[in-house]
């Protein structure tokens, strides 16, 4: 059916007959589907406000190329997507406010087994806590990139803590910080035996998990360590569990070579980035995931469009997905 698409239920009837090419006029139609002429009717000026039928008087009209009209019509669709993502992305920064407002005025007020922490400082501060407190496990998804560039560091150091305790810690990061503009700290992260450092194409989220007892998540993704909450629920934190074991299965040590180009000439990072774009995410979502600039995922994006031949990112998402690149 494509009434996501606007065609109801007697237009989609109506447009999938012309297609199969059976009838010749309106009344023979009308018989065929059991309907009146003037519904009938009605379905073909619906048609052609979509751009999927041109009108030719009191005939059925002449039916444009399904291959182009529907494609134009998807791809409408997906510009309409991409908006109402925007105005989500919106949505959700002003009701995050209005959560670190109740926070703020209610400190520890959450439900059981969840805590907002707000504040930088008071953020750093219970990580230091959880760091010496870490008695068997340190697990960490560290996206990095240009919110998080100030905390990478840090978070590195109270990294080596916990290794010096002799608590097991494993990190996941992006591919990002195998750039030279990460030199410092991946030459830091490079000699820690055991692969404790590993890196995919792209992470979901911030996320700290200490002891499979505590969790830590971002209040807002686009400013991860500004408010966090803090879970404890035995449940929420089995599943972020399953979640980081099942990347760092399929993460490279940052140790060894990065991964390389597939048979499509698509390197991790633009399939990756290929993969958001067909799912609808906007620019921001997809930098903070990727770990980079929004000037590298434009770069990436133009560069992937002219391979494609697409006129859009949500084309260029398409034609991957039909091209099987992704």
């Amino acid at each position: 059916m494509l009434q996501r698409l606007g065609l109801d239920r007697l237009t989609d009837a109506v447009y999938k007959q012309l297609i199969a090419g059976r009838h010749r006029g309106v009344e023979e139609l009308a018989d065929h589907l059991g309907v009146r002429a003037d519904d009938v009717r009605l379905a073909l000026e619906q048609l052609a406000k979509l751009d999927l039928l041109q009108p030719s008087g009191e005939g059925l009209g002449e039916l444009a190329d399904p291959r182009l009209a529907l494609k134009a019509l998807l791809l409408r669709q997906m510009t309409g997507i991409e908006d109402r993502l925007r105005e989500f992305e919106e949505d959700r920064a002003t009701v995050m406010g209005l959560i670190d407002r109740y926070a703020e005025a209610r400190p520890g007020g959450a439900e059981p087994g969840c805590e907002y922490v707000t504040g930088r400082a008071a953020v750093a501060d219970r990580l230091c806590r959880l760091s010496r407190a870490a008695g068997s496990e340190w697990l960490a998804f560290l996206p990095d990139g240009s919110p998080s560039v100030s905390w990478l560091e840090p978070l590195q150091q109270v990294h080596g803590q916990v290794l010096a305790c002799g608590t097991e810690a494993r990190v996941v990061t992006t591919d990002s910080i195998r750039s030279d503009a990460r030199a410092a700290l991946r030459a830091a992260w490079k000699g820690e035996p055991g692969g404790r450092v590993r890196t995919v194409p792209s992470l979901p989220v911030h996320l700290l998990l200490v002891d499979r007892c505590h969790a830590l998540l971002p209040a807002d993704p686009a400013d991860p360590w500004h408010s966090v909450l803090q879970v404890t629920t035995p449940g929420a934190v089995e599943a972020l569990t399953s979640l980081f074991e099942g990347i760092w299965e399929d993460a490279v040590p940052l140790g060894s070579a990065g991964p390389g180009v597939d048979e499509h000439g698509l390197s991790p990072r633009e399939k990756e980035l290929l993969r958001l774009l067909a799912r609808g995410l906007n620019d921001e979502a997809i930098r903070r995931r990727l770990g980079v600039s929004l000037r590298t995922v434009r770069r990436i994006v133009a560069e992937l469009c002219v391979r494609l031949g697409a006129a859009s990112r949500f084309e260029a998402g398409y034609q991957a997905a039909k091209r099987g690149w992704i």
